[in-house]
């Protein structure tokens, strides 16, 4: 990150597992970061009041620059703020991401009962719609639990079987175990559900302990935040347009909406107009000056009024 770059902004609330997963990320590549606070089911106003309604976290802002989704997100700490030079990272690198991602999804039937409140399963249950039925949702944690300890085995004897104790920590190691450590520790798996615990997967739990601990950033009101960001230039380094060959077949400047792939239609729509797609990101401009940049991959564009297939 140059010094002109300006501090990012990390949206984040404390149990949220992805942003557990930047906050590693961040740290491991000794990135400086500030962040605000959100809470943990919707509405967030301090994000509506930017013209962002996506509602997953984290998002990351840098400047005017905004990126929804890890996957965006873990892209611009590497290429864009320089992560790539102060994190090992591989080829294999998405392919572990991928892998990670499937893991956290497992284990969601794991959740402790004492977190399913009405509000929480009501804020979830258009992007994990089983929270809703109770039942189900029992039925499916023996598939769960089979499910994480046959991942658990594998980092143990596979992934982890040649690590060096005090090895650095990779971009890979990060992907792997993010989630694993989410289960384990924050939702009491290991405490609730006899063989996960440090005796049976000693290498697991010692890649855990190997994950850098938060440091203290310095904490926005949204005051500061929303200046920080409205305030700053736009900083990605990339150039927009919208291909005439684009599979998407909408021009640049059309008024869309995009959402996730994976939640109930219409639940969430993102508005924007279209500045940018290319082979990694689509990239929308909201009225407030924010560029907003999602994956290309598990997202819908839809232009803004156009009627659901």
């Amino acid at each position: 990150m140059s010094s002109q770059t300006p501090t990012p902004v990390l949206f984040s609330y404390k149990t949220s597992p992805y942003a557990q997963k930047i906050h590693y990320i961040l740290t491991a590549a000794g990135i400086p970061y500030s962040e605000l606070t959100q809470p943990p089911v919707l509405p967030r106003p301090e994000l509506e009041d930017l013209g962002i309604t996506y509602r997953r976290i984290p998002l990351l802002a840098v400047g005017r620059d905004v990126y929804a989704d890890s996957a965006a997100i873990i892209d611009v700490i590497l290429n864009e703020l320089g992560g790539k030079h102060k994190i090992e990272t591989s080829k294999a690198d998405k392919a572990y991401e991928l892998w990670g991602n499937d893991t956290f999804k497992t284990v969601v039937p794991l959740l402790p009962v004492q977190a399913l409140t009405p509000q929480f399963v009501s804020d979830r249950e258009t992007i994990f719609p089983l929270l809703a039925h109770p039942e189900r949702l029992k039925a499916q944690q023996p598939i769960a639990l089979a499910d994480l300890k046959s991942r658990l085995a594998w980092v143990e004897d596979v992934y982890l079987a040649d690590r060096k104790e005090g090895a650095p920590l990779s971009l890979a190691d990060i992907h792997i175990i993010w989630a694993l450590r989410w289960v384990l520790q924050d939702l009491g798996a290991a405490k609730r559900y006899p063989n996960l615990d440090q005796s049976t997967y000693p290498r697991v739990y010692s890649l855990i302990s190997a994950l850098p601990k938060k440091p203290a950033a310095k904490v926005l009101n949204k005051q500061d935040a929303h200046a920080a960001i409205l305030s700053s230039p736009a900083t990605s380094s990339h150039s927009f347009s919208v291909a005439a060959s684009d599979p998407l077949g909408i021009a640049q400047g059309t008024p869309v909406t995009v959402e996730n792939a994976d939640t109930k239609p219409g639940a969430h729509p993102q508005k924007g107009k279209l500045i940018g797609t290319g082979k990694y990101e689509i990239v929308l401009g909201l009225e407030t000056g924010v560029r907003l940049h999602f994956p290309r991959a598990g997202y819908l564009v839809r232009e803004d009024g156009k009627a659901r297939l």
